[in-house]
C-alpha cells in the first residue's frame, strides 16, 4: 500500500501540534444536523445542544489508555463547563477533522494547544452573547459550571438558554484565536483532578460496542485462505467444491490473490475456509526461515559498508584504535507480533459507490487515502466508523482487514463481516522487526568513554507512512540509536534489511530496541 500522507504532511502535523482543523462558525447558516436541530457546533471539537450537554467529538482511537476523557477534560477546562454535562463521541471519518491517527502517545500533546483554544473561544463567544442578550458588559460576566453570570446583580444565562434562543451571531479569526489567553496549570479545576473516565460505565455493563460487535442488517460472514507466505504469493489454482457443501456456504471470492468464502454465519465460513483448497505459487520468499534471515543480517552488519550513517561524529575508528580498553557485544531482538485482545475485524458495506467500514482503526485518515487509491473512489467515498478498539498496540494502525472485506462486500453486494482467527492474526501481523546491533566502544586511560560505535540492521516499516528521508533511512526505526551520552566519537550505521517479513509499530514512543541494545551496553 501507499499512504496518503506524505512524510512532510505527517511530520508538520506532528511539529504544529493540532491534529485537527479547527475553525469558528457563524452561527446562522447550519452546516450539520446537530446545527439544524437547534444545536450548536463552533468548531470541530465540540458540539452543545439546547439542554446544554457538550459532546465533545474524539477523533484518538479509545484502546484502553482512556484519551476520551482526557480529550474532554482538556475542552471543559477552558470552557468553564460543568463535567456532568459532557459527553463524547468518536465521529466518521472526514476529511474536516485533519489527520485522525493515534499512536506514540502524541494524542493529549499534539492537541493541547487546540483542544484548549477551542474550548476558551467558545467561552468567549458565549459570554459575548449572554452580555448582549441581558444588556450588561461582557467585562462584567464570567463563565462558570455551564452558564455565564453577570457578577454585580446574579443575572444568568445557562449555555443551554443560549444556544436555543439562537444568541451567538459573531465568530473569531485565527489571529483573535491565537491571542486568547489561556488558564496557568495553578487554575485548572479539571485537568489533573481524578475523574471517572466516561468509558468505564458502558463497559462494564455491556453497552460498550467494539468493532467485533458490530452487525448491520442482510450482514454475511467472510474468511480468508491466507498464502504460506507473509507476501509475494500468488493463486495457482481455487478448489472450492469441498466448502460448496458445507450448510450454510454461499460463495466464494477470488479477487486477485485474495480468495475467500462467504457464509450464513460465522461457525458455517470458519468450517467452508478448512474445506477450500488453494494452490500458491510461493514466490520470492518461499525459502525465508529464522536461519536464512538470521545469516542475511550477520553478513550484511559484516560486510555491508556502503549503507548510509545516521551518526557520524568525530572519528570512532581513530578512537577505538586508540583506546586503551575496548569492549563488543552484540543484540539480537526477535519479531514481536501485536496480538490484540480483540482479533483484528472489520464489517464493511458497499453501497452507492461509498464504502462504510465498521471498525477499530488508529490511522482513519491513512485508511481513507490508501483505500480510495486501491478502490478507484474519492476519498470522501471511504468512511470509517470508529469503534472501541479491543487494543491496538500499533496494530490498527494498518487497513488490511479493511481492504479485505471491503473487496469482499463488493463481490457479494451485501455487508460482510470479517473476524480473524487469533492464528491468521498472529500471521498476518505487521511485525516490530527483528533487530541485529552490533556496537563497540572504546575507553581511555581515565575510564572515559571516548569510542562508540554500532551497526543496525532492522527493516523499515517508514515506507507506508510517508516515505524514506533522502538517503532512504526510516528515522522511526533507527531513533534512539543516536543516544544523548557524550562521547566524542560516534558512528551507527543504519543498514536496511528486508526478508519478506511486513513490519509495522509496536507500542512504545520510539523504537524499544534500540534503548535496549544501547542501556545494555553501558551496563
Amino acid at each position: 500500500m501507499t499512504s496518503e500522507v506524505s512524510r512532510r504532511d505527517f511530520l508538520k502535523a506532528s511539529a504544529a501540534g493540532a491534529g485537527f482543523v479547527l475553525t469558528f462558525r457563524i452561527a446562522g447558516g447550519a452546516t450539520s444536523a446537530a446545527e439544524a436541530a437547534g444545536a450548536w457546533e463552533p468548531n470541530t471539537v465540540f458540539t452543545i445542544d439546547p439542554s446544554g450537554i457538550i459532546t465533545v467529538h474524539i477523533t484518538k482511537a479509545e484502546m484502553g489508555q482512556g484519551v476520551g476523557t482526557a480529550l474532554a477534560q482538556i475542552v471543559a477546562e477552558e470552557l468553564e463547563a460543568d463535567w456532568r454535562d459532557i459527553r463524547i463521541d468518536y465521529p466518521t471519518s472526514d476529511p474536516k477533522y485533519g489527520l485522525m491517527l493515534t499512536g506514540g502517545s502524541w494524542s493529549v500533546n499534539w492537541t493541547f494547544d487546540a483542544l484548549s483554544r477551542a474550548g476558551a473561544g467558545a467561552r468567549h463567544l458565549l459570554i459575548e452573547a449572554a452580555a448582549k442578550h441581558m444588556n450588561e458588559p461582557a467585562s462584567e460576566c464570567i463563565a462558570e459550571g455551564n452558564r455565564v453570570r453577570h457578577l454585580p446583580s446574579g443575572k444568568f444565562l445557562t449555555y443551554g438558554d443560549i444556544v436555543s434562543k439562537g444568541l451567538i451571531t459573531a465568530t473569531l479569526s485565527d489571529e483573535e484565536l491565537k491571542k486568547i489567553q489561556l488558564k496557568k496549570p495553578a487554575e485548572y479545576k479539571v485537568i489533573g483532578k481524578w475523574i471517572q473516565r466516561l468509558d468505564v460505565p458502558e463497559k462494564t455493563n455491556g453497552r460498550a460496542k467494539f468493532g467485533i460487535d458490530r452487525f448491520l442488517p442482510g450482514m454475511v460472514y467472510a474468511k480468508v485462505i491466507y498464502p504460506p507466505t507473509r507476501t509475494g504469493s500468488k493463486v495457482v489454482s481455487v478448489d472450492d467444491s469441498e466448502a460448496r457443501k458445507v450448510k450454510g456456504y454461499i460463495s466464494t471470492v477470488r479477487e486477485g490473490d485474495i480468495v475467500a468464502v462467504v457464509a450464513e454465519n460465522y461457525l458455517a465460513a470458519v468450517a467452508a475456509q478448512g474445506k477450500m483448497r488453494v494452490t500458491w505459487d510461493k514466490g520470492p520468499h518461499a525459502n525465508v526461515t529464522t536461519d536464512s534471515i538470521t545469516q542475511d543480517y550477520w553478513n550484511k552488519a559484516k560486510n555491508d559498508t556502503s549503507a548510509p550513517s545516521w551518526v557520524d561524529v568525530g572519528d570512532a575508528d581513530g578512537a577505538l584504535a586508540k583506546s586503551m580498553k575496548t569492549h563488543e557485544a552484540a543484540f539480537w531482538t526477535d519479531y514481536v507480533g501485536h496480538a490484540p485482545l480483540e482479533p483484528m475485524n472489520c464489517v464493511a458495506r458497499y453501497q452507492d459507490g461509498t464504502f462504510d467500514f465498521f471498525s477499530g482503526s488508529q490511522f482513519q485518515t491513512r485508511a481513507m487515502g490508501d483505500l480510495s487509491k486501491l478502490f478507484g473512489v474519492k476519498p470522501e467515498q471511504i468512511r470509517v466508523h470508529q469503534q472501541y478498539l479491543g487494543g491496538g498496540f500499533g496494530r490498527r494502525l494498518e487497513p488490511d482487514v479493511m481492504l479485505e472485506a471491503g473487496l469482499i462486500a463488493k463481490a457479494v453486494g451485501k455487508p460482510v463481516k470479517l473476524i480473524r482467527s487469533r492464528e491468521d492474526d498472529i500471521a498476518r501481523d505487521f511485525y516490530r522487526s527483528c533487530t541485529l546491533q552490533v556496537l563497540k566502544g572504546g575507553i581511555d586511560s581515565s575510564g572515559a568513554v571516548i569510542a562508540w560505535k554500532n551497526t543496525l540492521v532492522c527493516a523499515y516499516p517508514g515506507e507506508r507512512y510517508g516515505g524514506l528521508d533522502k538517503q532512504g533511512r526510516d528515522q522511526f526505526s533507527l531513533n534512539g540509536s543516536d543516544h544523548y551520552y557524550d562521547i566524542p566519537n560516534q558512528f551507527v550505521r543504519a543498514i536496511r534489511a528486508e526478508t519478506g517479513m511486513e513490519v509495522g509499530y509496536v507500542r512504545a514512543v520510539a523504537p524499544n530496541y534500540t534503548f535496549f541494545a544501547v542501556e545494555t551496553f553501558v551496563d
